[in-house]
Order: C-alpha cells, then sequence, then structure tokens
C-alpha cells in the first residue's frame, strides 16, 4: 500500500512539473521566437526592435493575465491554497442618453471602442496586472527550473543508462535517476509560495480594489436611480398629471354649463371630486414608493411591520434593534426587504415568512427566512442582484442560503451606527 502511495506521489509529481515548466516557459519561449523573428525579418536594427517593443508588449497583455489564471487554478486544485486574484472590478459597459458609451475610464461613441479602452485599460493601469507580468519574468526562474531540475536530472541519468556518452559512469547515471525521482513530489511545490507572494493581493491593492468596487457599485447605484426618476416621471405623466388635467377641464366646463344646465354641472363636479380622490390616491402611492411615510415617521422596525401586514403570505417580524438608522440605510433595507417578501410571495411557494433584525457587530442585520421550495439564484431574474446593489452602495453584502426545495434564507448586513 505504501508502494502504491509513493508510485502515486512519483506520478503525480512527474505531470505536475511537466505542466509547471510548459506553463512557465511557454511565454518566454514565444518572446524570444518573437525577438529571433524581428531581427530576421528586419533590415534596419532600429526597426528591428520597434518590432520586438510592440510584440513583447502584445504577448504580455495578451497571456500575462491567462498563465497567471491557470496557475491560480492548479495551485488551488493541486494545494487547496486560494490565491485570490485582486484585480480591480471591471466597470459594465453603459449607453448613456447622449448616445456614448461609459467603460468606466473614459466615454467613446461606438460600444467596440469603449469594449477595447477598457480591456486596454484594465490590463495597464490595474496593478495586479503589472504582477501578472512580473509573474512571467520570475516564475520561469524560480518555479520553473525547481520544476524541470528533477526532470532534468531523470533525462540525464536515462541517456547515460542508454549509453549516448553522457558519462562514463553507470553509478552517476542511477545515482542522477534516483534523486530526480525522489525529487519528483517535491520539486513542484514551489509554485505555492511563490504564486501567493507574486499573484496574491497585496494591502494597497486590497485597498484599490475595495475603492474601485465601490466605484462601480456608485455607478450601479446612480443607473437606478437613474431609472427610478424615470419611473416617477413617466407614473406622474401618465397617472396624476393626467387626471390632473381632466380635473380642469371638467371645472371649465362645469363653469359654463352652472347658469344654463346645473345638473350637469353637479355632475361634472362629482366626477370632478371623484378624480380628484383618484389623483390623490396615485399621489399617495408614489411617494409610499420613493420613502413610506412611516419609514420616515417611526423607523425601519415599524415600516417593515407595515409590510409585514400587507403581505399575502403570514409574515412574522421580530427585532433586537434599538434606535434609528440614518434614513438612507433604512430605506436600502427597507426596499431590500420588501423584494425579498415579494419573491417569497409570488415564486418560492411559502407558507410563512418570518423576519428578524438584530444589531451585529458592525452594524445591522435583516435575515428574511421562508419554508418554500428553496432554488433562489441571483441569475434566474429573481431580483437578487438589484438587491445587492442597492446594499453595496452602502458597503453591504447579500448572503444567499436555498437549496432546492428549500428553506431559503436570506441575510441583508450593512455597516453603520444606530441612534
Amino acid at each position: 500500500m505504501r508502494a502504491v502511495s509513493s508510485l502515486r506521489l512519483v506520478v503525480s509529481g512527474f505531470v505536475r512539473s511537466v505542466t509547471l515548466v510548459v506553463l512557465t516557459w511557454f511565454v518566454p519561449a514565444l518572446l524570444l521566437v518573437a525577438v529571433v523573428f524581428c531581427f530576421r525579418v528586419a533590415d534596419d536594427v532600429v526597426l528591428a526592435w520597434w518590432w520586438v517593443f510592440w510584440l513583447v508588449a502584445l504577448i504580455l497583455l495578451i497571456f500575462a493575465r491567462l498563465v497567471s489564471r491557470a496557475t491560480r487554478i492548479l495551485v488551488a486544485r493541486w494545494t487547496g491554497t486560494e490565491v485570490a486574484p485582486a484585480y480591480r472590478p471591471v466597470v459594465p459597459l453603459t449607453r448613456l442618453t447622449t448616445g456614448y458609451w461609459w467603460n468606466g475610464y473614459g466615454y467613446q461613441r461606438r460600444r467596440w471602442q469603449a469594449a477595447y479602452q477598457r480591456w486596454l485599460r484594465t490590463r495597464v493601469r490595474d496593478p495586479a496586472a503589472w504582477r501578472d507580468m512580473l509573474w512571467i519574468v520570475v516564475a520561469p526562474l524560480s518555479v520553473g527550473i525547481a520544476a524541470a531540475l528533477p526532470l532534468a536530472l531523470i533525462a540525464f541519468g536515462a541517456l547515460a543508462a542508454l549509453r549516448l556518452g553522457v558519462v562514463s559512469t553507470p553509478f552517476l547515471a542511477v545515482l542522477s535517476i534516483v534523486v530526480g525521482v525522489a525529487l519528483l513530489p517535491a520539486g513542484w511545490r514551489l509554485v505555492e509560495p511563490v504564486a501567493v507572494r507574486l499573484l496574491g493581493p497585496s494591502l494597497v491593492e486590497l485597498l484599490s480594489t475595495r475603492v474601485a468596487t465601490l466605484v462601480v457599485a456608485r455607478g450601479d447605484l446612480t443607473q437606478a436611480q437613474d431609472a427610478e426618476l424615470h419611473r416617477i416621471e413617466r407614473d406622474l405623466h401618465d397617472g396624476a398629471q393626467a387626471r390632473l388635467v381632466a380635473i380642469g377641464l371638467s371645472v371649465g366646463a362645469a363653469e359654463r354649463l352652472i347658469d344654463s344646465d346645473p345638473e350637469e354641472a353637479k355632475s361634472l363636479l362629482r366626477q370632478t371630486r371623484e378624480a380628484s380622490s383618484l389623483a390623490l390616491r396615485e399621489l399617495r402611492e408614489l411617494v409610499r414608493g420613493i420613502v413610506p411615510p412611516v419609514l420616515s415617521e417611526r423607523g425601519l422596525v415599524e415600516a417593515v411591520r407595515a409590510l409585514a401586514l400587507d403581505s399575502p403570505v403570514p409574515t412574522r417580524v421580530g427585532s433586537d434593534l434599538a434606535g434609528r438608522l440614518e434614513l438612507p440605510i433604512e430605506a436600502a433595507l427597507y426596499f431590500a426587504t420588501a423584494e425579498l417578501v415579494t419573491n417569497a410571495a409570488k415564486h418560492s411557494g411559502a407558507d410563512a415568512v418570518d423576519i428578524r433584525i438584530a444589531p451585529t457587530a458592525t452594524g445591522v442585520a435583516v435575515v428574511v427566512a421562508d419554508d418554500g421550495r428553496g432554488g433562489a439564484d441571483e441569475a434566474a431574474g429573481s431580483g437578487l442582484p438589484g438587491v445587492r446593489d442597492r446594499l453595496a452602495a452602502f458597503d453591504g453584502t447579500l448572503l444567499v442560503e436555498s437549496p432546492a426545495g428549500g428553506p431559503t434564507r436570506i441575510t441583508l448586513e450593512v455597516p453603520c451606527a444606530s441612534s
């Protein structure tokens, strides 16, 4: 059994060593081919170096991130160590009302131009991208050599054993093969500490990534606010404004008829009164959709309890929260909770919903749980991405636990202070 285990270590060491040699020396070999090609094709030395510069830059831009990503995957698979990438978040392409495209770095008239500029800037301005290029330089001289050493010793001994004139002493050939086989399980392991050191995020990169994440969240929130303003404008135009215009016309008609046909004038005024009531109700519903009065007057807990009373699914609310939060945070948590309760009523088939509001060490958490069928997925159009974006504007988080068959438990957490 021990022999089989040792054999597995040797075989896996051999495969991993070969993989690392190919992975670490692929780009340097490609660069060497490019340099040789340029000097063979170009007639002028200056032109050759010019071509070398652009070819090297292009190869690094294309392959540096791919090689680093492959290295992270292999390290995680072979050692269990997750080397988290520290790339800055990519800002989604957004078309503005002016027709220009925004990519996080600038405005472009065409979508492909915005996408190309974003692709190039993320590989030039991102500190993590420069660390990928540093890996291309350092990895062959460290990981590549360490992985190639056992293979070289085995090859050296094999050539000697085949009497190809490499060595004249059989003992040296056997020793070379034995040492090479003994080093196979260990030679490739240098990739883990080197990858963690070079490809893992530094403190500066973690802070930069956090800032970039907040910038993206702010952009998403800006888009959401713009969409909300358009919704309010559309609701006012199609609803209350139309009814107010109709009220004005009805009052004018009643003024003209009040002397000649009082009964018709009274009928018009009655219709006007009903229309004014409808307009008032629509305005109240619109205001409630912006910031519910109970939220601004009595706080998050009471607003959620009022929400539970209107829910089609029996909903229980419990709270240990003392005091009020800042109104923007209360509004974000309220609307996020309302979205989750709506999802539970529409999609989960739940018989009951339980909402728990409690303070945490850094802020406040709202837990929405239901006994439905589960299987909540952000990619399935459930509204969860919008909830996540709403919380991200306040550095908040969304945790979804929804196995198939249920139950579903979703935690909203925002760092803040209560008063």
